[in-house]
């Protein structure tokens, strides 16, 4: 049962005092989110306009690389900034019809043109007119996807002539001819001036007409393989795959009068039954509905026909019964927009103006686990949502758990200086701090030449020396990780387990301090154990003993207090594991999956899905330590706003949305 919209921001008030609502950026007015919305884009989202939503954010604070050496996801890019310039275009069109400031309304269609621009380029960097990209990258060499050796490596290309400094991502779908289609559709009609009308005109021209061309196909660079623009269809039932089709002709048609598209347009709707529509079956689904609910705000504006629009009228229908539930903002905001005698207009909208009302300004993609919180409102507020899609509307705004990091499942800290150190990862990856974990740039992984993965980590005396324990043998490095050496440990004994390290000073050495005290290392198998005695400044592995007994006496932490994961943070004890106490002030997520001790350090480290945190103070709070394992390494990423922009904007020109509360505070 949804709750009164009074109660939503009561309820988002009390949620904001908690641990992971910690950015309190969703309490600025919408409209003044907006504009640091928009800032941050043209900061960070922004190649030659074109708008790559998830881009990897420097972990020492540096610019946004745009080039071929860095990441951006660019390979859906042109869906992203069609949606973009569609909310560009709404903006453009609000201020000139508000009579808006000169100065700010020819801004806002400076802007229009130039994400408008970035569209375009994504047909003529291939040099094949309609041929349209998927994205681009600045420079020249291999890409992200390439690096990887992803299956996509063969689809990148450098483009020629003006283009040749941009590496372009094809292998186009119809869902990226589908969103330029609409997002141009909308340019058109509601933002484009002279010159710019013939641009836009020509680039729904070569668009729409590469696919009616050729037998509702859309050809690859290759001349070889082909997308079917309908997708997958029986040749007689209407699906969203067909309505973006449709919609796409008829937007070609209206914009350049050529008569093929509306042979087309007549074409699709003759063999799929639209008119006389009275029912219209789709499944659930956030990627297709943002696609049919934007062209049905083109085909309602531009379509005169009162039998068409009637079925229009059924499918969008039928889209709403899917999501009416959903608070998605975008769709709410066209569906009333088009049907202001809808029953549950009042609470929809309630709903939809919440979701931009919790809204945070900073998008950086954090773990979330909001099935843990129990005062948190439906629908969620956004900022304690899984955002599960680079494009938040084609995703599940319900979704409350998501981006979670990979947990760490070792921790090593060397005697010789506690600030640094090592951790290893559920995937078996290793990493090196260097500054205590105070911050994310100064993780680095060390294990390039390790040749499988770590399942445990132990370091010596010095910070150089490390050593992983690996589901193939064991190995050491005494470079910090830049090289690795497989340790002759005899295979006898079982799986490999783990490796200890203690360091003492025999007799003969007690009298010189100047003489290196020998390292032992400790080779744990399944049924055996293994020492190993070496001089750590001359040598590095010698003969391996097998110890008749099981392990000698090893240094333990430097407190006597006990410490374990728990389902609710960390489990202290401080009477030897009679009773227990929860520590979990501090912990983003409190959960801990794994906890660790350090005879070197009186520091506790808690692995959580949030990542890594650090306890300074025996575990009365708890801080990250910076490592946050959501992809491949440690990185970080960031969702741009765009689709803040797509929706705030429609609100507004609809009139869903009275500036008065867009300068509220919350």
């Amino acid at each position: 049962m949804r709750k009164p919209a009074a109660v939503f921001i009561s309820l988002c008030l009390v949620a904001a005092v908690s641990a992971m609502a910690e950015d309190e950026s969703w309490r600025l007015p919408m409209a003044e989110k907006e504009k640091i919305i928009e800032k941050d884009i043209q900061a960070k989202h922004n190649m030659l306009g074109l708008y790559p939503s998830q881009i990897e954010v420097p972990l020492d604070g540096g610019p946004v690389d745009y080039s071929t050496r860095a990441y951006q996801n660019v390979a859906h890019a042109v869906c992203w900034t069609s949606n973009y310039l569609a909310g560009a275009s709404y903006r453009y069109a609000y201020l000139k019809k508000t009579k808006a400031p000169k100065k700010e309304v020819s801004k806002a269609l400076a802007r229009a043109d130039e994400i408008f621009e970035a569209v375009y380029r994504c047909q003529l960097v291939t040099g094949v007119r309609g041929l349209q990209a998927r994205g681009y990258q600045f420079g020249h060499g291999e890409s992200y996807e390439e690096r990887a050796g992803d299956r996509t490596s063969d689809v990148w290309l450098q483009g020629a002539g003006e283009y040749r400094n941009l590496r372009w991502r094809g292998d186009p779908s119809h869902h990226n001819y589908s969103d330029a289609t609409h997002g141009l559709g909308q340019y058109y009609d509601l933002a484009a001036q002279g010159s710019q009308k013939d641009r836009a005109r020509e680039a729904i021209d070569a668009l729409v007409g590469y696919w009616v061309d050729n037998d509702f196909k859309i050809k690859h660079y290759d001349g070889k393989r082909y997308t079917a623009i309908l997708g997958f269809t029986d040749g007689k039932t209407l699906n969203t795959r067909v309505m973006m089709a449709i919609a796409g002709a008829k937007v070609a048609h209206h914009a350049t009068g050529n008569p093929k598209y509306d042979q087309a347009y007549q074409k699709l709707i003759d063999q799929y039954g639209v008119r006389g529509l009275k029912e219209f079956k789709t499944e659930k689904n956030f990627d297709d509905g943002e696609h049919v609910f934007c062209h049905l705000e083109n085909l309602f504006r531009i379509e005169t026909d009162p039998e068409l629009l009637a079925a229009y009228r059924v499918v969008l229908d039928a889209l709403w019964a899917n999501h009416k539930d959903d608070a998605q903002s975008l769709f709410t905001y066209i569906y009333m927009s088009l049907t202001p005698d809808a029953p549950d207009r009042e609470q929809a909208l309630r709903d939809a103006h919440f979701r931009l009302q919790t809204w945070p300004t900073d998008m950086l993609v954090r773990p979330t686990m909001s099935s843990l919180r129990t005062d948190l409102p439906h629908p969620l507020p956004t900022y304690a949502a899984a955002w599960d899609n680079e494009y938040v509307w084609k995703g599940n705004l319900l979704r409350p758990d998501g981006w979670l990091s990979r947990i760490v499942t070792g921790v090593a800290v060397p005697a010789e200086d506690p600030m640094v150190i090592y951790a290893i990862d559920q995937q078996g990856d290793v990493y090196q701090s260097r500054d205590g974990g105070a911050t994310a740039a100064q993780w680095y992984p060390v294990d390039a030449t390790l040749p499988s993965p770590a399942r445990a980590i132990a370091s010596g005396p010095r910070v150089r020396m490390v050593y992983a324990t690996c589901g193939d043998g064991f190995y050491g490095s005494l470079t910090g990780g830049f090289k690795w050496q497989r340790l002759s440990v005899p295979e006898e004994g079982g799986k490999p387990l783990e490796m200890h390290v203690a360091q003492a000073v025999p007799k003969e050495t007690a009298v010189n301090a100047n003489i290196p005290a020998p390292v032992y290392l400790f080779a744990v198998r399944e049924n055996a154990v293994y020492q190993c005695v070496f001089k750590f400044d001359r040598e590095f592995d010698r003969k391996w003993d097998l110890l008749a007994e099981g392990l000698p006496p090893l240094p333990g932490p430097r407190s006597s207090t006990l410490f374990k994961p728990g389902d609710n943070g960390v489990l202290r004890s401080t009477d030897g594991g009679a009773s227990w106490e929860v520590t979990a002030n501090g912990l983003d997520i409190p959960v801990a999956r794994t906890v660790f001790t350090s005879p070197c350090t009186d520091w506790v480290f808690a692995g959580t899905p949030a990542g890594l945190y650090v306890s300074h103070d025996g575990g009365d709070s708890w801080q990250s330590a910076n490592l946050v394992l959501q992809f491949k390494k440690n990185e970080r990423y960031d969702l741009g706003g765009a689709a803040y922009i797509d929706a705030y904007w429609r609100a507004l020109y609809y009139g869903l949305l009275d500036e008065a509360a867009t300068r509220a505070k919350f």
